[in-house]
Parts: C-alpha cells; sequence; structure tokens
C-alpha cells in the first residue's frame, strides 16, 4: 500500500512543537548548557522519503526510520553531525502492482478474480555526516550545514511469473511456485541539514530536523525528518 507524508503521521512531531514552544517561552532557567560545546549522541525515528532510486527499485515513498546520530563540537559555533538511519518499505502488489504499467497487469486484467499476490520488499541503510554550523543560545540551537553521505537501497520481489502457455495458444498462464528477485543500488549524495536542538535538563536535549539528500541527477532527492532525544557528555 502506498503511502505519503499526509497519510502517516510522523512520530513525536507534536510532542517536539509543544517541547520547543514551553521551553522557549518558560521562565524556569536551564543554564547555559547550549552555550558550552559537548559531545551529542541521539536515538531518533522519524519518517524517510525513499528517492534516488535506479528504475528497478521503488522511489516516491514515505516510510518510518530508526537512527542513531552523534554531534562532535568543532569550537563554539560548528560541529560535525552525522547520522546512521535505517528504513524498511514493503509493497503488496495489488490487483496490477504499484505501477502504472506491472509486468503482468494484461494476465490479472484479464482473470480478474485471480489475486496478485506478490510482494516488493526495499530495505534502505544510509550514512549522513555533515558540518553544520550552530548559533547557539542558552536553551536553544539552530544548526545548518551540509556534506557528502552514502545510500543503499536493497530490494527483495517476491512474485509468481507470468508465461505464455507452452501449446503457443497465446493463452497467458500463472506459475505455480514463487520466485525471488534482488536488486541494489547505492548512491553517494551530496546533503543539506538544518535543525534545531532544544535543552530539556543540562544533559538530556531534544534534536528536530530536516534532511535533503541529492543522488542522481535524473532521479528524485531522498529527504529525511527526524525527531528524538539526545544525551550531553
Amino acid at each position: 500500500m502506498r503511502m505519503n507524508l499526509t497519510q502517516k503521521r510522523l512520530p513525536g512531531l507534536w510532542s517536539l512543537l509543544a517541547a520547543i514552544t514551553w521551553h522557549l517561552f518558560s521562565g524556569g532557567g536551564l543554564g547555559a548548557q547550549q552555550r558550552d560545546p559537548a559531545v551529542e549522541i541521539y536515538g531518533m525515528s522519524g519518517a524517510y522519503y525513499f528517492g534516488n532510486t535506479s528504475n528497478v527499485l521503488k522511489g516516491g515513498e514515505w516510510n518510518s526510520l530508526a537512527a542513531v546520530g552523534v554531534l562532535f563540537p568543532l569550537g563554539s559555533n560548528w560541529a560535525v553531525l552525522t547520522d546512521g538511519v535505517t528504513s524498511r518499505l514493503q509493497v503488496n502488489e495489488g490487483p496490477h502492482g504499484p505501477l502504472d504499467e506491472h509486468p503482468y497487469s494484461e494476465f490479472y486484467r484479464v482473470n480478474r478474480d485471480v489475486r496478485n499476490e506478490d510482494v516488493t520488499t526495499q530495505r534502505l541503510v544510509a550514512v549522513l555526516p555533515s558540518v553544520v554550523r550552530l548559533w547557539r543560545r542558552d536553551r536553544v540551537s539552530l544548526y545548518l550545514g551540509g556534506g557528502l553521505g552514502w545510500e543503499r537501497q536493497s530490494q527483495r520481489i517476491r512474485y509468481r511469473p507470468i508465461r505464455e502457455h507452452s501449446d503457443r495458444s497465446g493463452l497467458l498462464v500463472r506459475a505455480a511456485a514463487f520466485t525471488e528477485s534482488r536488486d541494489t543500488v547505492s548512491a553517494i549524495p551530496l546533503l543539506f541539514r538544518a535543525g534545531i536542538l532544544v535543552s530539556l535538563t543540562p544533559r538530556l536535549v531534544l534534536r528536530g530536523g530536516y534532511s535533503h539528500i541529492l543522488g542522481y541527477s535524473d532521479t528524485p532527492a531522498s529527504r529525511s525528518l527526524e525527531v528524538g532525544l539526545g544525551f550531553r557528555f
């Protein structure tokens, strides 16, 4: 089943916005910990848009992600921000497959009582390092930057092939057994990032961000929305 961002709520988005608003306007003091550079490690969730694909892999999908990240300060105003991201997409092919012209669409159009049980599973792994500029305040830091990353999408298709009948009658028949096909595409994308860090306690920090990930020039960019909690060392 296809999903887009309006169909699938980004985990923790409203909690993030509420926490940021509360800390910006509350009167309690948290000290100046955001002004002091520190190593920060994050655990995050969010949504990843599957772009940067070759023709054999599915693109144009938002799906949930899990990620870990780390921020290493480079002085007061700069840092290296690196995330490791994974996401999994599964598409049940449906009556005629997920594409406008599925390879076996004609068979399922003629045999409307036959269920298409083909399934495509796609796993994404990405490493997103970047150099970011930080604008630090007592409670809040904003960051903006970019870098070169690594993105790999692996696809597994489990399907029942359709072929012409062996007696040359021209009838299309479906194989009795399933066949598996696998493919992989990788890219070294250019990425741009922006986000916010909000201190909840002297050690606990809330992070929200957006990444724009440009791989192949002739395919859509990948995109990432992430939200999570971090610890300052």
